[in-house]
């Protein structure tokens, strides 16, 4: 294999690791939010510490806001699902037929 093709191989699996990065705290909000769905008392489904933060709820300013957690949350979802897209295929690669393919046939 080229050199060049090794790049691109690597370069897709790091692409590919930074999309499931991404797609962490999508997975873990969408956790939250089925918790929350059937009333679970825990801390990670109401969040009681980040309430203000991300509601904008504080008590000095008056009023609340929207939350800008769910337009964080599907950007992360839409970049981490188009980084995979075309990189998942190179984490299955075999590194032995690789290098099977570089030598030539005697």
């Amino acid at each position: 294999m080229k050199n060049e093709e090794k790049a691109l191989v690597k370069a897709k699996r790091i692409e590919c690791v930074i999309g499931f990065i991404f797609l962490i705290p999508v997975i873990l909000g969408i956790i939250a939010f089925i918790l929350c769905l059937f009333d679970n008392n825990s801390n990670f489904a109401t969040m009681r510490r980040l309430s203000a933060s991300w509601t904008n709820d504080f008590s000095s300013q008056g009023g609340g806001g929207m939350s800008a957690a769910p337009i964080f949350l599907g950007m992360l979802a839409m970049t981490g699902a188009y980084l995979i897209k075309d990189s998942l295929k190179y984490l299955f690669v075999e590194k032995d037929k690789q290098e099977d393919q570089e030598k030539p046939k005697e």
